[in-house]
């Protein structure tokens, strides 16, 4: 189990080429572990089996009266719920058997698996631990979660919702899933394009490779946070990136809003539409949103021509709503002021889709042709 590339590559402790003698040392250990460290650690077997699937364990900081926990599964055990099942066993254990007052978990902020693993196993994100560990050379940045006594706790074999979960939505053409590291170099080619830069607020322009893998790996945590949806746009068949949309969440007011970027080579032809089609309906019944918007510059005629082909409604100008960028055209971005000189700060225009009109446009069958119908047009 530890003798796994994977398995050393989120753990600092596993030696990299581990041995049976290194196992023999570790399992022999156990006793005194527990009796001078107060560090407990089990053996995971399927019920009425016999064979290692996982290992887990506990750690107590008795002063404190809190507790680390940890875990791995073997290679071909993962994706089966076992890592859940160690943190739902040792959580019961820690906060009801100890009597503990504090349980967290910490993991490399790049393990998309244990994340996921965490946050559904109820543990609330607490921060991210910059630079917190040294793993075979490397500084690394950890996740902190944590679950105290009275936090809701999900049952036995239901995960809590994660608010965006892990999403991949797919039609006869395309499919929307999230980024990974290997679509750096698609991003970085697809973005370091005047055109991307001019209407995407806040990209840089050169546009680098390390730009590129900035953008992915945030886009990840805070997919993996819930906190906002930054996806690619690939073709079904070869997979070939086209572009990114997103959706930033506001939890308190229900809301979200829906962005997107498309590669040259893709564009007019109707790709942005049709992932935007697929990320709505996510939106609205999986994400729980009960307002979409969409924010366009002012000169930006594709970006409002799209929201008016979804059925968003046009609700104004937003004026002064975006700093200035320096360095970047400003050219058809806003309106010039009366006198033609541009104003200190750049416009939006806002369009808005409300479920509730969504969904009657679905019932009565106008979602897919064009704009909602609305009372008297």
């Amino acid at each position: 189990m530890c003798d796994d590339e994977s398995a050393g590559r989120w753990i600092p402790e596993i030696p990299l080429a581990y041995t049976l003698a290194d196992g023999e040392e570790w399992v022999g250990s156990q006793s005194r572990r527990w009796r001078e460290e107060h560090w407990a650690n089990f053996a995971v077997t399927r019920a009425g089996e016999s064979a290692l699937v996982a290992s887990c364990g506990l750690r107590v900081d008795v002063k404190t009266q809190t507790g680390d926990i940890g875990y791995l599964v073997h290679r071909g055990h993962r994706r089966q719920g076992i890592a859940a099942a160690c943190v739902r066993l040792l959580t019961e254990w820690g906060l009801d058997g100890l009597g503990l007052a504090r349980l967290q978990i910490r993991a490399d902020v790049r393990n998309v698996g244990s994340r996921r693993t965490i946050s559904a196993s109820g543990y609330r994100f607490e921060g991210v631990v910059h630079r917190a560990r040294v793993v075979h050379g490397e500084h690394v940045d950890d996740v902190l979660h944590a679950l105290l006594p009275g936090d809701p706790r999900p049952g036995a074999g239901r995960a809590a919702p994660s608010g965006l979960g892990w999403p991949r939505l797919a039609d006869g053409r395309l499919v929307v899933r999230p980024l990974e590291p290997d679509d750096a170099a698609a991003v970085q080619a697809a973005c370091d394009d005047p055109d991307v830069a001019h209407w995407i607020y806040g990209l840089p322009a050169p546009y680098s490779l390390a730009d590129a893998e900035r953008f992915i790996a945030d886009a990840r945590h805070r997919l993996l946070l819930g906190e906002r949806a930054r996806l690619a746009i690939c073709e079904r068949a070869g997979g070939e990136l086209l572009g990114s949309i997103s959706l930033d969440l506001y939890v308190d007011r229900e809301a979200g809003e829906i962005g997107y970027w498309v590669k040259k080579a893709a564009r007019r032809r109707g790709v942005a539409l049709a992932a935007a089609r697929l990320v709505v309906p996510w939106a609205f019944n999986e994400v729980g949103a009960e307002r979409l918007e969409i924010l366009t510059y002012p000169g930006n005629a594709a970006s409002q021509a799209l929201a008016d082909q979804l059925g968003f409604e046009r609700e104004g100008v937003l004026r002064g709503f975006l700093a200035a960028e320096p360095g970047k055209s400003r050219e058809g971005r806003v309106v010039p002021s009366a006198d033609g000189s541009l104003p200190a700060r750049d416009d939006q225009v806002r369009f808005a889709l409300l479920h509730d009109a969504w969904r009657d446009a679905e019932r009565y069958g106008h979602g897919r042709g064009g704009r909602i119908p609305t009372p008297g047009r």
